[in-house]
Parts: C-alpha cells; structure tokens; sequence
C-alpha cells in the first residue's frame, strides 16, 4: 500500500513505529526515500505527484495530524488526495488519535492501510515486557528476562522513561560486555540503589524509616520529585481500589501485584486512611506544582512522612487531648 495512517496514544511509540515502517518500505524499494514534516509547520500539501528525472522517488512522513483544524488547508488538501491518490506516491500519515481527522481517516480506509499503536494496560506485564526489549533491540542488545524485570522496576509503564533508562545503562556499559539485572539497578538506582518501588513498599509498609532512606537515594540519583509522587499515586490508588472490592483490572496493576497489595490495604491502612492519604497525595501535587515556597525535595520528604505515619483518622476530637 502507498497510504499509511499510524495512531495511537503515545508520542515515543507513533515515533518508533513510523520509523520502523519507514525503514520497511525504503528497504523493499532502493529508490525511494522520505521528507518528514509537522502538520503545524506545513500551509500546504507538499507534492506528491512529482517523480524524479533520475528515476528515485520521495515519500512523505506527515506527523501531528491531531492538531489539523477543519479550517486549515492542508487538511483539505489532504482530504482531496486521498480522493484520488497517486498509485506510485507513498504517504505515511501520524497522528496522536482520531478524533479531530475522522474524515482523513475514512478516506484512508477505502485507499490505504491504518496501523494502531495504543499503549497496553498497565496490568498487561508481557506487553510491557516486549517494548522493553524492543527498545535494547534498538541499540542491538538482546535483554535477558532478568535485565527487562530490572529495568521494569525502576521505569514502570512510563515509555519516555523506558527508553532514557535503557540508553543510560547502555551508555554505561563496557564494549562488547551484556547487560545484567545488577548493572541496572546500579545505574538507575543511583547513590542509594533503591528502586521508587523500594520507596513505595516502605510508605505502604509505614516504615518511615526505610521510606526516608529511599527517598533520599532516589533524589541523590537525580529522580524527579514528580515522578516520585505519580508513583505514590499510582499504588495509593491501587489499595484503595482493593479495599474498595475492586479488581486489578479496576486498579491498573498486574493481577500479581494485586494479590500482593490487596491485604495491605487492610493490614497496613486503618478506617479513613487511604482516603486520607488520597486528599495528602493531592495537596502534595498542588505543593510540588508551586503552591508551597519549600524545595520541592522539602514537600517530597515531609508527604512521605505523612503517609508512612500511622494515625487515627477516624478518632473523635478531644481539644483537651
């Protein structure tokens, strides 16, 4: 097919995936190659009908399609060549969604082939799993099931943070030499080797404690505090779906984890608690976006020992107490 429209809900995988097709087609047609441009940065539709004297031909990669506005001319453009498209031009079309091209879209169905590319479940692991080792694969490293888990545990369902991981610990890695579990969590443990997963597991275990030593070394390794709070969200979350009587598809974990989470949220957690931890999480996301004056490692460290504290949320008001 010469007409490609890639969509999805996620920037790094439309990018991946476009690149992917794009070596694809150049690789069963020596004379083709490609111009890429941005929806935004174009008036009009560059074109496609063409050919080179010299016998090559350029296709175009168009990304961004979700910002079109139905006024805009290129949209129209778009919409009148995929009326009648040219049999030996080749168009690759990206866009994050839907919605806003409906038109494009069903154009493209009658003429040309649509690729899906929607972030999996965060409770589906082996999905995960696969874009973890397709993203060393990348760098021509094959990732062994230990090295993907390690990796997993300090990324989580973030796909940014897959690939900045992964190019981290190759980057640190000797010539020649494979990557180990150990030298994972090595290099994105950081000073204090401790994993955001530590740090979580200690809050949910209200040991404060533990919570504060691996908070510190996430911080020393240069972890962002907000990406250290969506973690906290993310499994406050997930307790409060379980003692709710959800399920994991309910709380956006993998069946396992729910299992090992579900007790905790009653063992660990008196009444009143994890709502009240729920209302701590979203001060702190107010906090940390400019609505205190401390550092944002200063609101980081004082929450987690909010929600590491055992209390009695639910205790009557004594003003005499």
């Amino acid at each position: 097919m010469a007409i490609h429209l890639l969509h999805g809900d996620d920037d790094l995988l439309l990018h991946r995936a476009a690149s992917d097709l794009v070596t694809r087609l150049t690789a069963d047609d020596d004379e083709l190659s490609f111009d890429t441009h941005d929806a935004a940065e174009l008036d009009h539709l560059p074109s496609l009908r063409t050919t080179s004297l010299f016998g090559d031909r350029t296709g175009l990669v168009i990304r961004g399609l979700e910002g079109l506005k139905a006024s805009d001319d290129l949209k129209a453009e778009l919409e009148d060549y995929l009326d009648a498209p040219d049999a030996d031009a080749v168009l690759v079309l990206v866009s994050r969604g839907t919605g806003k091209i409906r038109a494009i879209m069903n154009r493209v169905k009658k003429v040309g082939e649509i690729h899906e590319h929607a972030l999996p479940p965060e409770w589906q692991d082996k999905a995960w799993d696969a874009i973890v080792r397709d993203e060393f694969q990348r760098h021509g490293i094959r990732a062994g099931r230990d090295v993907v888990t390690a990796l997993r545990r300090h990324a989580g369902t973030e796909t940014n943070a897959i690939a900045s991981q992964v190019a981290q610990v190759l980057a640190t890695m000797e010539p020649g030499s494979a990557p180990t579990a150990t030298h994972v969590d090595d290099v994105i443990g950081g000073h204090g080797k401790e994993s955001t997963f530590t740090l979580v597991d200690a809050v949910v275990d209200r040991d404060v404690e533990a919570a504060l030593v691996g908070l510190r070394g996430l911080l020393q390794a240069g972890d962002a505090p907000v990406m250290i709070a969506g973690a906290l969200v993310w499994r406050f979350r997930a307790l409060l779906v379980a003692r709710g009587g959800g399920d994991f598809r309910d709380a956006g974990v993998s069946p396992g984890m729910f299992g090992r989470i579900k007790p905790l949220a009653f063992a660990n957690f008196g009444a009143g608690e994890l709502a009240w931890a729920q209302h701590r999480l979203a001060r702190l996301d107010v906090d940390l976006k400019g609505g205190s004056a401390l550092p944002a490692e200063v609101v980081l460290e004082l929450a987690v020992i909010d929600l590491a504290t055992d209390r009695e949320v639910d205790a009557t008001f004594n003003p005499l107490a």
